[in-house]
């Protein structure tokens, strides 16, 4: 049995001017991983279950690529800027 894969690519960006940046953190804004994964999960659509997220880098407000792979029953996601892996995680469903 072939497995198939669905890929979805594309562009998350996180406006620097939303109020959230003015309490995390003042002077230096980070992008909550809760929003992130939101984003993912937001794509992915049919996602039930976040299975693990690894933040390599604090994702400040900005312009980032993503690239989600779709393999039986799970989205294998990627957070990137200029193909440096900065997020990467799995969804369920």
């Amino acid at each position: 049995m072939e497995l198939l894969e669905t890929v979805r690519e594309g562009i998350f960006r996180f406006d620097p001017r939303d109020g959230i940046y003015r309490d995390h953190f003042p002077g230096y804004p980070v992008v909550p991983g809760s929003l992130i994964i939101q984003a993912f999960l937001g794509v992915a659509g049919s996602a039930r279950e976040i299975e693990e997220f690894r933040f390599r880098s604090f994702v400040s407000p900005g312009i980032y690529h993503y690239r989600m792979t779709f393999r039986g029953d799970r989205w294998d996601c990627l957070l990137l800027r200029e193909d440096r892996i900065l997020v990467r995680g799995k969804l369920k469903g």
